[in-house]
């Protein structure tokens, strides 16, 4: 059997069980400092520098806290524009139940019905439903909204000066609701469109129906 004194950076990588760009970060940060090879300079990393870490890994994983807390409840989520379920599957996996999702694309919502069957999808436009039913029944409220259109609402930025509006459609239903939480799912150039004046009147609309928002 060969002994190796310096193995290269996806050998450490596959020791460690971290990806290559975590110890390129690692070793820009001073945290696991690779040598570089003279002719090459490729990073690699001698053997027992990589035992000592190991062991340093192992050790700050058995000392990690457990931050897992028993719910006083069973939280519920209703999902709107709801798509595929990528939003609604990582609240899923944050232990929160889907009551209902609302998606009008027939493709995307069979896509939900086959990964999750007891899903309770309700295919169609939104504006032809009623929520009021889930009042007091979920917790939680998200969408992710188209809002090229939200400009050319009035200048008031009101709830009615948003009708016709998708946007419109989310803060109906969230009022509608009255959850704890509603949460608007949005790209990131909504901070900017219309000079921001399209993010300042969503904000003063969930404003005047009762909530704090906080744009993240």
């Amino acid at each position: 059997m060969v002994m190796k004194n310096y193995y290269s950076l996806s050998e450490a990588a596959e020791m460690l069980g971290k990806s290559k760009e975590t110890l390129r970060r690692w070793d820009r940060e001073g945290k696991l400092e690779a040598t570089r090879e003279p002719m090459s300079n490729y990073r690699v990393y001698k053997k027992s520098q990589l035992d000592l870490f190991s062991e340093f890994i192992e050790k700050e994983s058995e000392e990690e806290i457990d931050n897992f807390v028993i719910p006083n409840k069973e939280y519920k989520v209703l999902e709107l524009f709801a798509g595929a379920g990528g939003l609604a599957i990582g609240l899923e996996k944050a232990g929160i139940k889907c009551a209902a999702l609302n998606e009008i694309v027939k493709w995307a919502c069979q896509t939900l019905r086959e990964n999750r069957p007891n899903w309770n999808v309700l295919e169609g436009d939104i504006r032809d439903f009623d929520f009021g039913k889930y009042k007091n029944e979920v917790d939680i409220v998200t969408g992710g909204f188209p809002c090229q259109a939200f400009s050319y609402a009035g200048k008031k930025l009101g709830l009615q000066d948003a009708r016709g509006t998708l946007f419109y459609e989310f803060a109906r239903v969230v009022q509608e609701i009255n959850p704890p939480i509603c949460i608007g799912e949005n790209v990131k150039g909504l901070l900017s469109h219309e000079k921001g004046k399209t993010l300042e009147g969503m904000m003063s609309i969930l404003d005047e129906i009762g909530y704090n928002v906080v744009p993240v």
